[in-house]
């Protein structure tokens, strides 16, 4: 009898902890399948806001119950960030991802404004896809003996450009003039300098600020984190820098530096040789010095480029210069100088005067194309540059007026 209880005993526990493992098996599953539809659900959000370019601060909720969707953006250095999270069951799931500007068949490749002079190519210049250009159109022409060695004057097609470049969103300009005057240092929580510093972009943007100059040498900076200068900032070939954001006056990232990081200056942006900066780079030049007269004009026509980048330097993103429209215009100042072996991926937007005898692969916008060759100024001249196509196909840029946007990297 005694023995029989302990079976049936035994029995009960044992059929006992099967129900209790598949009910945890269950419940676990069934918990696993909404956090799964959860992150589903929030991608869904990123894509659905992409066809939107307005900018939402204040964080959208809806729903309510036991599902609550949550999404803002906000500009990010030269990109959109974007954040969406779903909550169903006190389990949260949150998606964040740089996004820009997608690219279309009618992408300029290269957009010249019209001036009423027509671009003329030198040596080894070659134009591909999209070029947008006055309507004199593109001619052969030679500096000090060298002349233009293509079969083609362009490879692809010419579209007449219009007088001004193509608009970017007023409100990222806004977003860059609040940034460089210092709207962060009251709303970011402020670190100071370590060796190693992390910051997921799931939480607050930290701020790592000081009024003197910020030399960045052995650090590993990493996420959301803006480093300001109230003078300049150095970054040294041995800083490794990932998706942080720099600001100040003057900015000088040293020969030989690796890193993927965005750079705004007011003043100077000064990129050494032999430099890497992966996708999502940039560097933009909010350009705040005043010229105020036609001596000071004449001066300056053969200063130091306020935006130079070394020989040998890949960049994967943007590199932007936006004139300061007190400064009266200059037509034979070099605002933005690339220098020969220098590849850009991605796009090149200058307000100014630009001299590159690199590669860009992707877009260049500018308002004029000068040469500085043999101790002379040659206007709307290339010499030796090379504008292609870009091979990222699904490469998100630069914030234009009234564009469609992609994503351009997931973010931790």
């Amino acid at each position: 009898m005694q023995f029989a209880i302990l079976i049936s005993v035994l029995v009960a526990l044992l059929l006992g902890a099967f129900l209790m493992l598949t009910h945890v098996q269950s419940f676990f599953r069934i918990k696993s399948q909404e956090l799964i539809q959860a992150f589903e659900q929030a991608n869904t959000l990123v894509f659905e806001t992409l066809e939107k370019t307005a900018v939402v601060s204040d964080t959208i909720v809806s729903g309510s119950g036991p599902k609550v969707s949550k999404q803002a953006a906000n500009y990010h250095g030269a990109w959109l960030k974007r954040y969406a999270s779903v909550s169903t069951h006190n389990r949260k799931a949150e998606r964040v991802a740089f996004t820009g500007s997608k690219q279309s068949d009618r992408t300029p490749n290269l957009y010249l404004v019209n001036t009423n002079s027509p671009l003329v190519v030198v040596g080894n210049t070659r134009l591909e896809g999209n070029s947008y250009l006055p309507k004199q159109g593109v001619k052969a022409g030679n500096i000090s003996g060298t002349y233009y060695q293509g079969n083609n004057l362009y490879y692809g097609r010419v579209i007449e450009s219009k007088e001004s470049l193509p608009k970017l969103e007023q409100g990222w300009i806004d977003y860059l003039q609040r940034a460089t005057s210092g709207s962060f240092i009251d709303e970011a929580t402020s670190i100071s300098l370590e060796k190693e510093i992390k910051n997921s972009y799931h939480k607050p943007v930290q701020l790592l600020y000081d009024s003197d100059p910020i030399f960045l040498e052995n650090e590993k900076i990493t996420g959301n984190i803006i480093i300001q200068s109230q003078t300049k900032i150095v970054v040294g070939s041995r800083a490794q820098l990932q998706d942080v954001i720099l600001i100040a006056p003057k900015i000088i990232i040293q020969d030989g530096v690796k890193g993927s990081f965005q750079s705004i200056a007011t003043k100077n942006i000064e990129i050494g040789k032999g430099c890497y900066l992966s996708y999502p780079s940039a560097a933009v030049l909010l350009d705040q010095n005043v010229v105020y007269n036609t001596t000071q004009n004449n001066q300056l026509q053969n200063a130091k480029p306020d935006f130079n980048i070394g020989s040998g330097t890949v960049i994967e993103g943007a590199i932007v210069y936006l004139k300061n429209k007190k400064s009266p215009d200059n037509r034979i100042k070099t605002h933005v100088m690339i220098a020969p072996k220098t590849e850009i991926v991605g796009e090149v937007y200058c307000e100014g005067n630009i001299d590159f005898q690199g590669t860009i692969r992707g877009s260049m916008y500018t308002r004029q194309c000068i040469a500085r060759q043999s101790g002379s100024v040659y206007l709307n001249h290339i010499y030796n540059g090379k504008v292609l196509m870009n091979p990222v196909k699904d490469y998100a840029g630069l914030p234009f007026r009234n564009s469609k946007n992609s994503i351009a990297k997931w973010l931790y």
